[in-house]
Order: structure tokens, then sequence, then C-alpha cells
């Protein structure tokens, strides 16, 4: 799988069936959209492909309420590719594009980067200037351009659609599980491991990484979660507290993680956290004694469901 970013004036990577979105959190809808993509692309003879953005438009269109992102642009390329698709060409998204009319997207856009055969996506596709594309409009220039356009009912799950807002919605209200039924595998935030206060191992006598999410990430709500953090090559299981600690109220840090059988630095390391299930709210306690024993008991809880449990 390569990962093309656009370029104006770039010569186009061939004959392809794509899929176009913003594909925020690659979950079952969008892994059904690729598949489609995937298997149209086999049918005739050519590339798969999904062209997305490398950012979220709403960060451009209306930053002051641009959503939190489910997944960072190297995380979402990545599963894209493990979707199936080939190829996943990366859209700049600045103001230029905010502007363009729909046509000037198709034109100076999709097909700068590509040679459409067929162009799949889903029923609610928006594009172009104050979206005002739909999938009928793109039918019609893709009629006039020589290129199909498929569009997908959105999947369902438990009555509703399947969308990164809904997932999103689960998310903030710490319902890490539902969300994790509607993406197909656990959510995940990564940062920087940056130094804390030392106060998980000078106060508490369990060590702590204090982690930097990456700007817009998706933090769960306040709370103690079970889950696992990988760094380089290995993964561990992890008791995971996202929310200043109500003990610590001057603390800085809203991501802490306590990776279960690690012992070595990791400051200044890129980790991936991944939300399993919400152990309990975050409470303030009257010592670090008191708070100590019970992140022991969320640690044993941990390892009963992550280690002793076997869950993967």
């Amino acid at each position: 799988m390569r990962v093309i970013t656009f370029e104006r004036g770039m010569t186009p990577l061939g004959p392809a069936v794509l899929a176009i979105g913003v594909f925020d959190g690659v979950h079952l809808g969008h892994q059904a959209l690729i598949a489609a993509t995937v298997a149209d692309a086999a049918a005739k003879g050519c590339a798969p492909a999904v062209v997305t953005f490398d950012r979220d438009p709403d960060q451009v269109v209306t930053p002051d309420s641009a959503a939190p992102q489910l997944l960072s642009l190297e995380e979402k390329s990545a599963f894209i590719g493990e979707a199936g698709a080939d190829t996943v060409v990366v859209v700049p998204f600045d103001a230029n594009v905010a502007a363009m009319a729909p046509s000037t997207f198709v034109d100076e856009v999709l097909m700068q980067a590509l040679t459409p055969v067929a162009v799949h996506v889903g029923v609610d596709f928006r594009f172009g200037h104050f979206a005002e594309g739909d999938i009928a409009v793109l039918a019609t220039l893709g009629s006039e351009r020589g290129f199909a356009v498929v569009g997908h009912d959105l999947v369902t799950r438990n009555g509703a659609p399947v969308t990164s807002t809904r997932i999103r919605g689960l998310v903030a209200k710490g319902d890490v599980v539902g969300a994790t039924a509607l993406l197909g595998r656990e959510h995940r935030v990564s940062g920087k491991v940056v130094h804390g206060r030392g106060a998980g191992l000078s106060l508490l006598g369990i060590p702590t990484a204090n982690i930097t999410p990456h700007r817009f990430a998706a933090l769960p709500a306040r709370g103690v979660y079970s889950g696992r953090v990988s760094a380089g090559n290995a993964t561990y299981p992890a008791g995971i507290s996202v929310g200043i600690p109500p003990t610590f109220p001057e603390a800085h840090d809203v991501l802490e993680a306590h990776l279960i059988g690690f012992d070595g630095d990791l400051y200044g390391c890129e980790v991936t956290v991944e939300f399993v299930a919400r152990i309990r709210a975050q409470e303030p306690f009257d010592t670090p004694e008191a708070l100590a024993e019970t992140i022991r008991s969320d640690l044993d809880a941990v390892r009963a469901g992550l280690v002793d449990g076997d869950d993967r």
C-alpha cells in the first residue's frame, strides 16, 4: 500500500476504482465501503484507491467547532491499507480546496490525482464549497467525465447508522466498549511521553507514563480505564487515567498510564493507548495511601481482564 500526498500538477496515478471521504476512525461503515471499492476494482481490472484529506475539513471551515479526531492521519492511512486499498491519496485540505465548486474539485483534484473508472461514496457524501455537492451532483459530473458513481447506504448497528459522529459521542461519554463495537477495534489515542510530577512513583510507588495526546485527539470521558499501551514493537496491558486526578488538582497531564510488566524509560517516545473498558470514575481521595490502594485494585482488574483473561 502506498500513501501519496496530492500535489497540483501531478501526473495522474492511473485508472482506479476509488472511494472518497474523510474516513475518521475507519469504522465498520468505512470498512464496508472500502471492501466494495476493492471488489469493484478487481472486477474492472484496475487498482482500488482511497482519496481522503490530511485533516477534518471542519478544522479549516469551522475551526472553533471542529470535532476531535478518532485517528491521526498516519493511523487512518494504515487502517485504510489494512482494509484493502492499494493507494491512499491524501489531499491537503486548505482554504483553496474548501472554496472549490464541486466541478472544480472533480477536475482539479480527483481527476488530477487518478483516472477514475468508478467512484464509491456513502449516500450522505457531501463535497465542494459550502458542501453544495452531493451524490447526485457527483453522478452528473461522473457521467460527463466518463466514470460511474456508486452510492452506498450507511451500515447500521443497533438501529442507527455507524458514523464517526456517533462514535465520538460514545467516546465522549466514556463508553469505549460501545465505540469498539462500531470501530471493529478499540478506540486509540496516540501521543508523546513527557516528564510529569513524578507523584506516581514518589508518592504512590506506582510509576506512570504521562502522555501528551496529539492535537484534536478524541479523549474518552474522565475516568480510569483498562487498556493497552504500545511503544515501539511491544504492547503492554495498562491501567489508564484520563483527566486531572482530583487528588492532585495542580497536575497538568490529562492522560497517564501504568504499563504492567514494563520496566524502562519511555520519555520522548511516541506511544499508542488503546481503551478496552471503563473501570470507574475519577474521584478524590483523602490520602495518597488511599489513592494508591485503589489504583492497585484497578490494576488487579486490568490483570484479570487483559492478562489472566487473555482477551486477545
